[in-house]
């Protein structure tokens, strides 16, 4: 892949994979941590996370690292060194680069401060979920939100803050881009919202009895083999909040929740997060410890799992092959159920209080609150302890509906926990990415919809990783959408695929403008 690298490409590349199986070790302690782990081990788990943290920030800091980088590319600059190097080195330099300029902005003691206070976080938010107990948690959000404004100072942003959050989980985006991008979906989607909401609503009945547990969670292993994975690979594990967590190219953690009255909960979280695996796993192994065996972005890496579990996981196709199988499975459940009526249960579209169980015309509704949200808080314009108040103000706004509690409103998601403020407007851009992708893949594919059909989910996943996953972090995200599509990133296709699916759907008569 890589021709004859240089020697100190080659160092590089060592000093790199130090750091990246550092930050291996961590993902292994936060899976362990949200799966088996006591509970009564957090103090200690928070000294392990922190230590592990700052082992793998000197890594990525060291003077060893930024001599031997420097003598291929100028830290400051960016300009190249060498005349010898291939474009995908030339590539992995600039976001070497990127990287080390980042971390080295984070002194190594907020670094340590930063893992510590999110690992407690993470539990205390468990905790304080299951108890619907917001004002629990309430003291190691303030500290978050604190830390997260400190981080965007150290990092430096040019017009907001939030700006340089953003930039950690979708580089070179900005808060004004993606502001304007979410603001173009509002119209469209409340539109659409309003005119399905005008329709009779289909029947989910059969969807809310009792399905066995054990059941349920041996379903989601067949889905997840039916997609590739395998188990010398691969492992699937239960926690309050479904993930993927790629340890290594060669180890693939993932997990899903179970309720024994919603099946379609375990089988779209194992489909969302086989989505994620696949790019993962599918990165080049040799270029492990190097940006070449990153995700793109996490706008990038959604697109992934969100056309999985949206654009394929809701089909009409996709079901043609699992509904029979499922009716096989909870026979006394299904037996009698047409696959017209569970198709248009599975697509069902109702405001509802958590983003993981909403529809596809709503979820980015979820997302605007949470960007606005967080928006705020770094502002601190939102003080903390109003979350609760302008979390329930806003889903009156935007879906019609107040949570009865806070472990169904601003409690139900675990980023803020892990400090990952910043991260939830990828979900919108990772939407936007899968549908402007699918064309792609539907023009090259026009036999998609039966290969579907007879379970050969793998015409999808070999298209992804030629034309996605192999890349890496070669390409920019908006290079890349470029790249794949002709086109830069637009709302259009995703507002184009929503009105040909549900118009028919609810029968709304004419097409949308």
């Amino acid at each position: 892949m890589l021709k004859k690298p240089l020697p100190i490409y080659q160092k590089i590349h060592e000093l790199s994979t130090k750091a990246a199986l550092f930050s291996g070790i961590s993902m292994l302690l936060e899976w362990d941590q949200e799966t088996f782990m006591p509970k009564g081990a957090i103090e200690i788990r928070s000294k392990q996370v922190e230590l592990i943290a700052s082992l793998g920030h000197k890594e990525k800091t060291s003077k060893e690292f930024a001599q031997a980088l420097s003598q291929l590319i100028d830290l400051e600059t960016g300009a190249l060194k060498s005349d010898e190097l291939t474009e995908r080195q030339a590539a992995a330099l600039r976001e070497w680069r990127r990287d080390y300029n980042n971390a080295v902005k984070l002194p190594s003691s907020f670094v340590e401060e930063f893992a510590n206070a999110t690992s407690a976080a993470t539990h205390a938010w468990a905790e304080a979920k299951s108890k619907n107990q917001f004002k629990s948690f309430q003291p190691h959000l303030e500290k978050i939100v604190a830390l997260c404004r400190k981080k965007a100072d150290f990092l430096g942003y040019k017009d907001h803050p939030y700006d340089a959050l953003l930039d950690s989980f979708e580089p070179t985006m900005t808060t004004k881009v993606a502001t304007v991008l979410l603001e173009r979906l509002k119209i469209p989607l409340t539109d659409l919202l309003k005119k399905i909401c005008t329709k009779p609503a289909p029947d989910t009945a059969f969807l809310h009895r009792d399905y066995p547990h054990d059941k349920q969670f041996d379903l989601g292993k067949k889905v997840l083999s039916a997609m590739g994975f395998e188990k010398k690979y691969s492992r699937l594990d239960e926690s309050a909040h479904p993930m993927c967590i790629p340890l290594q190219p060669f180890d693939t953690r993932m997990t899903t929740r179970i309720s024994l009255n919603h099946p379609l909960m375990n089988l779209l979280s194992c489909v969302h997060e086989g989505g994620h695996g696949l790019y993962h796993s599918n990165l080049p192994a040799d270029c492990y410890g190097s940006p070449l065996g990153e995700a793109a972005s996490l706008g990038i890496d959604e697109s992934q799992s969100r056309t999985w579990e949206t654009i394929i996981g809701r089909s009409l196709p996709f079901w043609q092959h699992f509904f029979p199988i499922l009716q096989e499975t909870f026979p006394e459940h299904l037996g009698a159920v047409r696959l017209e009526d569970f198709y248009k249960a599975v697509n069902i579209v109702k405001p509802t209080m958590i983003r993981t169980e909403s529809d596809e015309v709503t979820y980015n509704l979820h997302i605007m609150l949470r960007f606005e949200m967080e928006k705020g808080l770094i502002e601190g314009k939102i003080p903390v302890e109003k979350v609760p108040e302008e979390w329930n103000q806003r889903m009156r706004d935007y879906l019609g509906i107040t949570p009865k509690a806070d472990s169904e409103g601003c409690l139900q998601d675990i980023h803020w926990s892990l400090g990952a403020l910043g991260y939830f407007p990828t979900y919108t851009l990772g939407n936007l990415y899968a549908a402007q992708f699918f064309e792609v893949f539907t023009a090259k594919h026009p036999n998609w919809q039966q290969q579907i059909a007879k379970g050969e989910l793998t015409v999808l996943s070999k298209w992804q990783k030629e034309n996605i996953h192999r890349y890496g972090r070669e390409y920019l995200p908006e290079d890349l959408c470029e790249k794949i599509t002709g086109k830069p990133l637009s709302e259009k296709p995703f507002i184009s695929y929503l009105e040909k699916k549900y118009t028919p759907l609810y029968h709304l008569g004419t097409m949308l403008t």
